[in-house]
């Protein structure tokens, strides 16, 4: 399968009230809502060339992960704030669920880990993450010759 790689990078994540998760999760995977599903999973960083599966996201280089978790997204905007060019995005609860345990995971797996983001075909960032997520929101901020209402189009149509 070739992806198309996206510049992007993670800006915010922007908590939003959603108390007392744990990072424990349903072991099924999060069906789409209207707002479409962004998928998830936590991989490591490696050297160029280093190895088949080591791809380029978003300037980092990371191993593709072999699977990922959907999460479903109850919206996604092309953001308003003083942000330019960035796509604001919030997940259904379920979705808030496995993005709120995969940066948990992320966390604890050190410095070398990151979340990788993908929407159809796209890998769209690979961040690194301080400390595990409470919240269904983030906001993605893109590069200058990326469309955020094209990434807004393709979340909505996953």
């Amino acid at each position: 399968m070739t992806f198309r790689i996206r510049r992007l990078a993670l800006v915010v994540l922007v908590s939003m009230g959603l108390c007392g998760c744990s990072g424990a999760t349903d072991t099924d995977q999060s069906q789409a809502s209207d707002g479409g599903v962004i998928e998830l999973a936590v991989s490591e960083t490696c050297a160029e060339g280093s190895e088949p599966q080591c791809t380029a996201v978003g300037g980092e280089w990371v191993i593709l992960p072999t699977a990922f978790e959907q999460a479903a997204v109850d919206d996604a905007a092309v953001s308003d704030t003083a942000q330019r060019n960035a796509v604001d995005v919030t997940f259904s609860a379920e979705g808030a669920s496995v993005l709120n345990s995969l940066t948990g995971q992320a966390a604890l797996a050190g410095a070398e880990a990151r979340l990788v983001f993908k929407v159809g075909d796209e890998l769209l960032a690979a961040v690194a993450v301080m400390e595990a997520l409470d919240g269904d929101q983030v906001t993605i901020a893109l590069a200058p010759d990326d469309d955020p209402q094209q990434i807004v189009d393709l979340i909505h149509n996953t």
